[in-house]
């Protein structure tokens, strides 16, 4: 069993997927990526200690919110990223509990810190 901090990411695109894991892994965190929100809903009803999960809401429908609204009711924190920054999804996340939006292109640097914040409190 691993003692990193457990973070899920969603993603619909592969390759961004793909470099999240690496960037995230490189910095000593397991990471779990997910290309659908059912696929993410089935993730977080397997694993007993998620620390962290990144939503990259772009690519979804609005359903993707449900899967928020149930990262809330469980007490997950998450981070939702968005290629745009629009006030009115940026208020619709903290309404469904996001802990913070982050717009694309991400700032890994910024996005570490963040990670490492939350996962600490």
């Amino acid at each position: 069993m691993s003692l990193e901090p457990l973070i899920l990411a969603l993603n619909h695109n592969p390759r961004n997927l793909d470099l999240l894991i690496k960037i995230l892994g490189n910095e000593g965190y397991e990471v779990v990526g997910v290309l659908d929100p059912a696929e993410l809903d089935r993730e977080v009803e397997l694993r007993k200690k998620i620390n962290l999960v990144l939503m990259d809401i772009s690519g979804f429908n609005r359903s993707v919110w449900e899967s928020c609204e149930h990262l809330r009711i469980l007490e997950i924190p998450f981070l939702v990223l968005s290629p745009h920054h629009h006030h009115a999804v940026e208020k619709q996340s903290m309404v469904y509990g996001a802990n913070g939006f982050l717009v694309k292109p991400l700032v890994v640097k910024e996005l570490l810190i963040l990670i490492k914040s939350l996962i600490e409190e």
